[in-house]
């Protein structure tokens, strides 16, 4: 199984992520401009798209997530140094290639959050439960799933 981080695009125009020290956001904020297009290159750790990176056989994705600070409501986007696309959008594509796949399973390691408070965790919940609905694997004794269990059942994603 291969592993892919989710930042195969980032907004140049939003503010540096929280996930970035202080010197970082310090020298952002300076040479704005050039700052950004430098860390474009080094946060970009994907060209292809969840589409294109499952088709490519791709079902292990290591997720980075965060609000924007100051931004109302709950929106959370995917991170890497900047920002990137909003996070349903994401699980709606990677939902459309499981719909055509049936068998297929995936994996989503929802590992580093920046940025979001209690309602911004439960928003998340819920966008997974509202994009996989019953294709979540609910078992969470990780010794008992094994892809038997998992067709069985017809789960096709584990966070």
């Amino acid at each position: 199984m291969s592993l892919s981080r989710c930042s195969f695009w980032v907004d140049e125009q939003a503010p540096v992520g929280p996930d970035q020290k202080a010197y970082v956001k310090h020298l952002a904020a300076i040479f704005r401009f050039i700052a950004k297009k430098v860390m474009k290159k080094w946060s970009m750790t994907q060209n292809l798209t969840f589409r294109e990176q499952l088709e490519g056989g791709i079902r292990y994705f290591d997720l980075r997530v965060s609000s924007k600070p100051g931004e109302p409501g709950h929106e959370i986007y995917f991170i890497h140094g900047l920002f990137g696309h909003k996070v349903r959008d994401g699980l709606i594509d990677i939902n459309s290639f499981l719909n055509l796949h049936k068998k297929e399973v995936v994996f989503l390691d929802f590992n580093h959050h920046y940025a979001m408070s209690k309602e911004h965790h439960h928003y998340l919940i819920k966008m997974l439960k509202d994009v996989f609905g019953h294709k979540l694997c609910k078992i969470d004794v990780v010794e008992d799933i094994t892809l038997n269990y998992l067709w069985e059942n017809k789960y096709q994603v584990s966070i």
